[in-house]
């Protein structure tokens, strides 16, 4: 009796199937697709690769996600090149992916579009760097001034995956201290064996953290991620933290999605910054980023700002994240006072009176200009902003697009929405030619105190002039909204002006916001033991302008949530914002019935040149899994019928109107 080979009978062996991520930026073909993997690359094929892929009767590129088995009467497409073995997205990157696409109703490659810098292939064939272990850091100067901080910091080292909210006091030095407090939290860390991602929302502060970060842990054991490095440098360290090589990354938004072998803490720099929200599709905010990254993997988190969000503040208030801030009583005493000024002060001496400014902020820069530096924050880069004709008073608009007219520079003017540089204007209305200002930006402000105070530095940083540091002897430096530079002792005075004009913007976090950058311009000033004082130039019985005199910016930040909450409007509520041209909207809101969805609108608003309609969808909190699932069902259905014009949708809107 002759005996079988082995496997003589057992038939083909089984196909092994390829499952990709094709990168078609459509929401109906948002899903994974089968192909069949030839032989010759059954080697190079490795989950996580970049491939390309024959589809639609093109080729396009994709990610090889995983493998699978074929049916037997499976017909399948072949993977048509490996091109590269490198294997960039593993299970932990991609269920991330997967989750920030589905909370944002967009697509999975359009996130990894945002996370994974593009190949450079002479990088990633190169030998990495050797990449030392971060040096030990155990000072503990700055958190554990705060009630809870030492707790924290404690839950840190023993990998608990603690989640904390860090209001940062408003004083130059520490406690308000925060890349020093954010050192200390990245440390313990460090000291449990995990790693840390740390996100900030600028260059600016990007620059100023990486600085300190490098000082204390080593030049050569810091990763850095953001849009300003060059390809290979960008890759280089996105290897190094896929790779397991780097174990601190300081990074901006999209540095939130980067890998991290054993990650243990997600830092998020001032969440308010408008800086965190992304431009592109599916706009997702590194705020929400970071709290799916955080349920996802039971890492801690630690949200730190000198404002306070009202997102921050809903996610104290149910309990998510633990408050570590001081008492109102303990910030007073520790920060520079607030004086308020209205601008209807009738005793003007002649000088103040030519600058637009209340002889007390007049006497408030004598005074600290004697003690060194002075900080005034204006809300208006250029020159002029708001010209209007000087004899009857219309609106200065521009001939060609009817958008208002504004100066950069003095003598120039330009249109805000087109760029037109009229040569010369007269009113079509009375012909008068001569324009008054009403609103001065950081430029003429600049002159005309410069002119004002005779041998003091008048500086001006906003715009394309932004300064990253004055001197420490006696100078004006005024400056817009997050172009502050920082003084090395710190500011002897910061003066607020323009304040009303802040809050008159149209937005539903005007007062939210306006605090943010106060407080940020506040943090640059020295404290009271120092002789630091600050004077806002505004309505002094501003609730805001009221609650940054008694330093109570989380009491603020709580009656704006409950307002919010009592109006039904985010984030007490789950809300969609949906806009673009009106005919793709009205489309898009039939693609599904809503039912038992709140809709406001469609209505139209005017952005720039372009009139846009916008709708927006809300429901109770609970029950906004299932809006976003809707909505991003609707959006599959828009995609499949081709419908036309231009659309897009944001969930968790920072901006409403």
């Amino acid at each position: 009796m002759s005996t079988a080979a082995p496997g003589l009978f057992e038939g083909p062996a089984p196909r092994r199937v390829a499952r990709v991520a094709v990168d078609v930026p459509l929401a109906h073909l948002d899903r994974f697709f089968d192909y069949e993997i030839p032989d010759a690359l059954d080697e190079t094929a490795v989950p996580g690769c970049r491939v390309k892929v024959p589809f639609s009767g093109r080729t396009r590129e994709g990610w090889l996600i995983g493998f699978g088995e074929a049916q037997p009467d499976m017909k399948l497409l072949k993977l048509k090149s490996v091109v590269s073995s490198e294997a960039i997205l593993d299970d932990d990157l991609v269920a991330l992916f997967r989750a920030v696409a589905d909370h944002y109703a967009g697509v999975f490659t359009d996130v990894v579009r945002l996370a994974v810098p593009r190949r450079h292939a002479t990088t990633e064939k190169a030998p990495q760097r050797q990449w030392p272990a971060p040096t030990p850091y155990e000072t503990r100067t700055v958190l554990t001034q705060f009630p809870g901080g030492e707790a924290f910091l404690d839950a840190l080292a023993t990998d608990v995956g603690p989640r904390a909210f860090w209001q940062v006091p408003c004083v130059a030095k520490s406690p308000g201290d925060l890349v020093g407090g954010v050192l200390e939290a990245v440390a313990a860390t460090l000291a449990a064996g995990k790693g840390a991602i740390v996100i900030v929302p600028t260059i600016r502060e990007l620059d100023d953290t990486v600085a300190r970060f490098q000082a204390t842990f080593g030049n050569a054991s810091v990763a850095v991620l953001n849009g300003e490095l060059g390809d290979s440098a960008r890759y280089r360290n996105w290897l190094a933290l896929r790779r397991g090589q780097a174990k601190v990354l300081v990074a901006t938004r999209s540095g939130i999605l980067a890998p991290m072998e054993d990650l243990g803490l997600i830092v998020v720099v001032d969440d308010g910054n408008d800086s965190h929200a992304e431009p592109r599709a599916p706009y997702p905010h590194t705020r929400g980023m970071a709290v799916l990254r955080c349920v996802a993997t039971g890492c801690a988190l630690l949200m730190a700002a000198h404002g306070r969000s009202t997102d921050v503040a809903a996610l104290v208030e149910r309990g998510w994240l633990k408050e570590v801030a001081l008492a109102p009583a303990q910030t007073r005493a520790i920060t520079a006072p607030v004086r308020l000024s209205g601008d209807n002060d009738a005793r003007r001496d002649p000088m103040a009176a030519r600058l637009r400014l209340p002889s007390m902020a007049f006497d408030f820069l004598r005074t600290a200009l004697s003690q060194g530096p002075v900080l005034v924050q204006v809300p208006r880069a250029g020159h002029s902003a708001g010209l209007s004709c000087q004899r009857c008073g219309e609106a200065a608009r521009c001939r060609k697009c009817r958008g208002p007219l504004r100066s950069q520079r003095q003598g120039r003017l330009e249109c805000a929405w087109c760029g037109f540089e009229p040569p010369r204007w007269e009113c079509e209305f009375c012909h008068h030619q001569q324009l008054r200002a009403p609103i001065v930006g950081a430029v003429r402000t600049a002159e005309e105190l410069g002119r004002a105070f005779p041998g003091v530095v008048a500086i001006n940083s906003s715009a394309a002039m932004i300064r990253s540091d004055v001197p420490d002897a006696a100078a004006i430096v005024v400056a817009t909204p997050g172009a502050e530079p920082s003084a090395p002792s710190g500011y002897a005075g910061v003066l607020l002006l323009d304040t009303e004009l802040m809050l008159m913007r149209a937005d539903l976090r005007v007062a939210e916001e306006s605090m943010r950058r106060w407080c940020n311009a506040l943090a640059l000033c020295r404290g009271p033991r120092d002789g630091g004082r600050v004077l806002a130039v505004g309505p002094s019985d501003h609730p805001a302008l009221q609650a940054l005199v008694r330093g109570n910016v989380g009491g603020f930040i709580a009656a704006e949530l409950a307002e919010r909450t009592a109006a039904g409007l985010p984030p007490a509520v789950k809300a969609v914002r949906v806009g673009g041209d009106a005919e793709a909207v009205r489309e898009f809101l039939d693609n599904d019935p809503f039912e038992d969805v709140d809709i406001l609108g469609p209505n139209e608003f005017q952005h720039g040149p372009t009139l846009e309609t916008v709708a927006l969808l809300r429901v109770p909190l609970v029950e906004g899994r299932e809006l976003v699932r809707r909505v991003k069902y609707a959006a599959a259905i828009r995609s499949a019928r081709k419908e036309g014009g231009r659309l897009y949708i944001q969930v968790d809107p920072e901006v409403l109107g």
